[in-house]
């Protein structure tokens, strides 16, 4: 006999009320055809639950797990905000790291937090090659993580959640992507027990995205001058160096979760990552924000904390041709294809910004 799509799984009883996790959460599993599949990968995963809340990652927020082939369309749809409210997962993510994702819902007035998996991901959970298992465990962790930094987000800045992010004079898709990168740090410095040689993964990723990222800004500023929509090219432009700090997240969460810095990573596998100096200055100050960060996450003031990595974002941005001018009140956006026009456009900049 078939099980249930949708089974509930409670957790408020006995010794479990101990760990933490939500009195009672759903895991759906509709997606997959065959009921003994249904039924062994819905154990499956709540397994994994109960092996995360062992570690200490704090599950309270869960509102229930969802398999579905794309991530960002099942987490877009879970979302029952009230019309005329933003919910921030609406955020892109980069699609190389869309194995998972965690969504913000609404239940009887409280926020929670739904994870959506791929399936093919949570068929490894149930898979005989070991090295399955703990890729599937690992990114359960990962997303359950989740969960405990964006509860405690909300909780902090409950006006975060349900309309349009108030983030001053900023652009708010570079901001928001500022917010992603200490989301993805701290996910992943929080479950990077579970799968310790990630770290060479996300390390390949960034080192590739930074590779790329020159020749991908200087093709969309070119189709600026060719008659491309400004606007187009300055979400394209967010997206691409958003991006790669998010990467620059994943990498420097596991490192320090594995409890090393980056230069002790780095050196240890005597890599050239950070051979350019601008980038390593970029980086090395980036790795310093995001571990002031966790060390003052239950101390924070205001969504301000997340300002200085916006800033380092638009830094990166400026070091290849695109800046936010400010003229008067107006903020404007100025790109630049020759890196000595550039320099000279900062240069102008600079002195016209000094003040008399």
């Amino acid at each position: 006999m078939a099980m249930d799509l949708v089974r509930e799984l409670i957790f408020d009883v006995g010794a479990e009320a101990e760990l933490p996790l939500p009195s009672r959460c759903t895991v759906d599993v509709s997606c997959l055809g065959q009921p003994e599949v249904q039924e062994a990968v819905s154990f499956a995963l709540e397994e994994s639950l109960y092996i995360a809340a062992y570690a200490g990652i704090d599950l309270k927020a869960l509102d229930g797990i969802t398999l579905a082939p794309d991530c960002r369309a099942a987490a877009c749809a879970l979302q029952n905000m009230p019309e005329g409210q933003v919910p921030l997962e609406l955020s892109p993510q980069p699609e190389s790291m869309e194995l998972a994702r965690t969504a913000a819902v609404r239940r009887d007035g409280e926020l929670k937090f739904h994870i959506v998996v791929r399936p093919g991901l949570s068929v490894m959970a149930i898979s005989p090659d070991k090295a399955m298992q703990r890729l599937a465990q690992a990114c359960i962790a990962h997303e359950a993580a989740h969960v405990e930094h964006e509860s405690h987000l909300y909780r902090t800045f409950p006006e975060s959640y349900g309309k349009p992010l108030e983030c001053g004079d900023r652009s708010r898709q570079t901001f928001l992507k500022a917010m992603d990168v200490w989301s993805e740090y701290a996910a992943c410095r929080s479950s990077a027990a579970f799968r310790p040689e990630a770290v060479e993964e996300f390390q390949d990723i960034f080192c590739r995205a930074v590779e790329d990222c020159s020749g991908k800004a200087l093709e969309q500023i070119k189709a600026h001058r060719e008659g491309r929509e400004a606007a187009s090219v300055f979400r394209e432009l967010q997206q691409l160096f958003g991006d790669v700090f998010i990467y620059a997240g994943y990498l420097l969460g596991h490192v320090h979760g594995l409890e090393m810095n980056l230069f002790k990573h780095l050196s240890s596998h005597e890599n050239e990552l950070l051979r350019e100096p601008k980038l390593a200055d970029l980086v090395f100050r980036l790795e310093r924000l995001l571990h002031e960060l966790w060390l003052t996450e239950f101390a924070w003031k205001s969504i301000e904390v997340f300002a200085p990595i916006y800033d380092l974002i638009c830094e990166m941005m400026e070091q290849h041709g695109m800046m936010f001018v400010q003229q008067c009140d107006e903020w404007k956006i100025v790109m630049y294809e020759d890196q000595t026009a550039l320099e000279a456009a900062q240069e102008a900049l600079s002195r016209w910004q000094k003040p008399d």
